[in-house]
């Protein structure tokens, strides 16, 4: 009669985080998931550091006890109803401007002009809002507003294209032109809005309207005169961000569905790729700045105008711009990510006015110090790569659950041990080799006997507590089969690890002589020892060799005779780094390599055992909880 079992919701969660975590996470998509993985390790940890800092520095300096979960809610309290315009602004901003860089740092290119090209979308648009004869009685209608847009838009993809250009033709770092085109802008910017220069720039003005919107007090113009009406402003923002959240996902989508944005990354990577690939590189550097300027000129016109609706500050790049840089670099230049570092960093951007204040008083540098290990860290995300908790942690349980595990850790330990101890009693006879002459014949003779003996009793010690390791590893072996049988029932499923040791023959008599030990060593008993030997010998080819230069390199040589000299070079080279090698020249070198090898083959072998292991026991769960579901589906 066939069961049914009932459905259980935890099963059925498991089911489903499974499903999605397969669907996540395909073949094509693991590298990305790891990043994302490391990414939020990296964040995570950056947090706790920076909670870390203000606890200690408040603790220390002030004696104030600063609560994390308060900094924590505090940070996070930025996202309520109240507060929701500030933020849905602050998230255009930063969230254009961190596309924008992606854009670019995924080419290769660093596009570090975002600030200056921020700032084109003000100075247009002013420009535009003062011709137009704009006053604070007179909201700016929509129209004028998406002209503003489009001009900057333009305008920003041309100063885009004259720093791809530079890059491409001349040779010139993209980071030196867009610099200069920031301050390019700045320089022009500052010539528009200033009231001494207006007579110049703004001919058909009266000094009046030069008052009315300009002051030589202000780096910029005068604040208030420009007005844009609630209606319109919450239909640019919803427009915005639906822009964005699609702009992310095309880029997103170029990147890694479509051959434009594979010739991109690989154009990233190496410059030579593309020139392979037969990619136009020159005109695809000079496209990919220009839209990302084009993006960056959407960021400030969402800055400029619709947030802050004034021009100032202009006396130098706009700090917001290079924030979207670090934003860019948090999500590791992805599109989709640099959606949710600007969320987060949104929320610290805008709750520093409420850390500064009771009961936290946060210092405005203290908040610096916090953005710049957050990503400090972010930036070392790659270390996080392996760092996989949950897996180690499940991984580690199971291993410990299984009496096999710490017999073959003890073996593992073991064999490591030798190694050490063999290579650490070859160094000890090559330096005695090494150091033995005529005058310390007899000496180095009683050392050598007193090293074997010493490193005899070591290595018949170690090798007995191996042998006796791996009986222990067998009887483990023999008593979870018989666990696994006397459960489950299936031979079968269940084989332990193929590992039989002949017990007589690995056992070691108290007596014998390890192996490892050299009973036939002849030490040098000439004058000078090897060391002397190998000093003289380095002098030599140095001499001979010098000889034999100064003799090819002698201009009345004909070319037979240069030829000559220098094969006789080679010879004497080879003469005499055959000598240096029968001297022992190389040999601490061999043996610490030796040891090197032979101890990653051991960790190679051994963490096969405990992957066998731990398979061996997942099944084991599985199937246990299986067995268990099949009979309470015969009980119901």
């Amino acid at each position: 009669m066939e069961s049914k079992q009932k459905p259980n919701m935890i099963d059925s969660l498991r089911k489903a985080s499974n499903w999605a975590s397969n669907f996540i996470r395909m073949d094509k998509t693991k590298s990305t998931g790891r990043k994302i993985a490391s990414s939020l390790w990296s964040l995570f940890f950056g947090v706790v550091l920076s909670l870390l800092y203000i606890i200690i520095k408040k603790g220390l300096q002030e004696q104030i006890f600063v609560n994390p979960f308060t900094v924590v809610t505090t940070i996070f309290s930025s996202f309520n109803q109240a507060n929701k315009e500030t933020i849905l602004k602050y998230f255009l901003v930063f969230g254009f401007s961190s596309v924008a860089c992606a854009l670019s740092f995924k080419a290769g290119l660093f596009n570090i002009g975002i600030p200056g090209q921020m700032m084109i979308s003000g100075g247009i648009s002013f420009a535009i809002f003062i011709q137009y004869g704009a006053t604070q009685y007179q909201a700016i209608p929509a129209w004028l507003l998406i002209m503003c847009l489009i001009c900057s838009v333009l305008i920003a993809f041309g100063v885009g294209i004259i720093a791809g250009a530079l890059k491409a033709y001349l040779n010139v770092h993209e980071v030196i032109s867009t610099i200069m085109l920031n301050w390019i802008i700045i320089g022009i910017s500052m010539m528009l809005f200033r009231q001494n220069s207006a007579s110049v720039v703004w001919k058909n003005f009266s000094d009046a309207q030069a008052k009315y919107y300009f002051s030589d007090d202000l780096s910029g113009v005068k604040p208030g005169f420009v007005t844009i009406s609630a209606h319109v402003k919450e239909i640019f923002v919803i427009c915005g961000v639906v822009g964005l959240l699609t702009l992310a996902a095309v880029v997103a989508f170029i990147f890694n569905f479509t051959t434009l944005g594979y010739k991109i990354r690989m154009q990233g990577i190496s410059k030579s790729n593309g020139k392979y690939m037969g990619v136009n590189d020159k005109m695809l550097t000079m496209m990919v700045l220009g839209v990302s300027a084009a993006i960056s000129a959407i960021a400030g016109f969402y800055y400029y105008v619709i947030s802050e609706q004034v021009f100032s500050g202009i006396s130098q790049p706009i700090n917001l711009g290079f924030e979207a840089i670090a934003i860019s670099l948090l999500a590791l230049n992805s599109p989709i990510g640099s959606l949710f570092s600007t969320l987060f960093y949104t929320a610290i951007y805008t709750s520093e006015a409420k850390l500064q204040l009771y009961p936290l008083y946060i210092r405005p540098e203290d908040l610096q110090v916090i953005t710049s290990i957050i990503l400090y860290l972010a930036a070392t995300s790659i270390m996080f790569s392996q760092f996989k908790p949950i897996q180690f942690s499940t991984r580690t349980i199971l291993l410990l659950s299984d009496p096999r595990y710490l017999k073959y850790k003890k073996l593992e330990s073991l064999l490591k041990r030798k190694v050490r101890i063999v290579a650490s009693y070859e160094q000890k006879i090559h330096l005695i080799e090494q150091k033995s002459n005529q005058a310390n014949y007899s000496i180095s003779l009683k050392r050598l006997e007193k090293i074997n003996e010493s490193f005899a009793n070591k290595i018949t010690k170690i090798d007995n507590a191996i042998t006796q390791a791996r009986i222990n590893c067998q009887k483990a072996e023999e008593y979870t089969l018989q666990k696994i049988v006397e459960k489950n029932k299936n031979v079968e499923l269940y084989q332990a690890l193929n590992l039989e040791y002949d017990l007589n023959d690995n056992k070691n008599s108290q007596d014998s002589i390890p192996s490892e030990i050299k009973t036939n060593i002849e030490l040098n008993n000439s004058t000078d020892s090897f060391i002397d030997q190998i000093k003289h010998l380095k002098k030599e080819l140095a001499k001979s060799t010098d000889k034999y230069l100064s003799q090819a390199m002698n201009y009345k040589n004909t070319d037979d005779q240069t030829i000559k000299h220098f094969e006789s070079i080679n010879a004497e080279k080879m003469r005499i780094n055959a000598e240096l090698n029968r001297l022992g020249i190389n040999a601490k070198f061999r043996i610490k390599q030796q040891k090197t090898a032979q101890i990653k083959d051991i960790n190679t072998e051994y963490q096969n055992i405990y992957a066998s292991i731990s398979e061996q026991r997942s099944k084991l769960y599985k199937d246990r909880k299986h067995k268990q579901g099949g009979q309470n589906g015969i009980n119901n």
